[in-house]
């Protein structure tokens, strides 16, 4: 029996993290339904429980180095652990759990990440520097390939795949439909989805983002249906509404990943901030239109032939009306051409687990 610790931001309530590790866990028990996993996590019990898997406290030095010991293969992923724009401390956490597993010589794998920001030189060195000892690296994207090329790492192999999360099918149509119900939403009216997050650095985002909304709506006849993907989403989403007359909705909570799928293929068009909130909206060709402020947002977008409105930082109205005005006036063009990246992607994310498997056994 094979024994996997997977590294990452879980147990914290993050939809995008969550999905990561739901996705990684059920490929690799499609995979080989023998294999046994264990998370390091922010909240082992709820991992454990809803996972199937083995999972321990991601502070807890000993337990961590007690399960990294006995497993084959020790995988940091998905998403952008490596980046110090949340914190250098973040970055020096991960780098560690894979110090570790370079310590008792374990099989390392960096599974779909999005490498950076790394705004540090001296960081940059110290990611160089571990990253260089692990056996092999998928990326989800090519922005992250030529973050690595930029900072000298070459020794590992270096395939870019796309995110697990791809993985993932929606709800049913029928449960949607409960879900509207539920929250009010008429099921014969044409939606816009949005989703957008607090960010320190945005400055009129609410206000910009309330008049595209208006235009929008008057122009095309979306109701916009804002989407929480973490709790914190709703009070600036609410406020964007406050500035709004049209009729629009806010989720009461934040859904399941294949529930947020479901929804997402509701929608005419998503408009989003958070990088999972795109991806979800990618899984059923959604058209999208990305409100960048992060670096990975962009790279997604541009891996999947997808466009941007700006950054959040000086974010204007009159650019997300006219990303708005050139989905809605070649839709079914960008929808077909969505659909053919897609099939392209979802192969692709399924590569991960299929290397994690040939590096075990090599």
């Amino acid at each position: 029996m094979k024994k996997i610790v997977i590294s990452g931001y879980y147990g914290f309530g993050n939809s995008g993290d969550e999905a990561i590790l739901k996705s990684i866990v059920r490929d690799f028990k499609e995979a080989d339904p023998s294999i046994k996993i264990t998370a390091l996590s922010n909240n082992p019990a709820k991992t454990s429980s809803e996972y199937g898997i083995d999972a321990v406290n991601r502070l807890n030095v000993m337990s961590i180095a007690k399960v990294i010991k006995d497993c084959d293969l020790l995988i940091s992923g998905g998403g952008s652990l490596l980046q110090d724009m949340t914190s250098t401390r973040s970055l020096l956490y991960y780098l560690s759990i894979i110090k570790i597993g370079l310590m008792f010589n374990k099989k390392i794998m960096l599974y779909a990440n999005g490498i950076g920001p790394i705004n540090s030189s001296v960081n940059a060195k110290r990611v160089k520097r571990v990253i260089d000892k692990v056996d092999l690296i998928t990326l989800r994207e090519e922005e992250s390939f030529s973050t690595l090329k930029k900072m000298g790492v070459q020794k590992p192999r270096i395939i870019v795949t796309a995110d697990p999360v791809l993985t993932t099918m929606p709800i049913e149509k029928e449960k949607v439909d409960v879900i509207f119900d539920k929250e009010g939403i008429p099921k014969d009216s044409k939606l816009v989805g949005v989703n957008i997050r607090k960010w320190k650095l945005s400055r009129d985002l609410e206000s910009q983002l309330a008049n595209s909304l208006e235009f929008i709506y008057n122009t095309y006849n979306l109701m916009p249906v804002f989407i929480p993907m973490y709790q914190s989403d709703t009070e600036v989403m609410m406020k964007t509404s406050e500035m709004m007359t049209i009729p629009h909705r806010i989720l009461s909570k934040t859904y399941e990943p294949e529930e947020l799928i479901g929804i997402m293929g509701r929608m005419e068009f998503v408009i989003a901030m958070r990088l999972h909130t795109l991806i979800y909206s990618s899984i059923t060709a959604t058209p999208m239109l990305g409100l960048i402020y992060d670096p990975k947002i962009k790279g997604y977008l541009d891996y999947i032939g997808q466009e941007a409105a700006g950054s959040v930082e000086n974010i204007k109205s009159e650019v997300i009306i006219t990303g708005a005005r050139h989905i809605m006036e070649n839709y079914e063009d960008n929808k077909r051409k969505l659909e053919n990246t897609m099939m392209a992607m979802k192969n692709k994310a399924k590569e991960n687990v299929a290397l994690a498997c040939q590096l075990m056994k090599s």
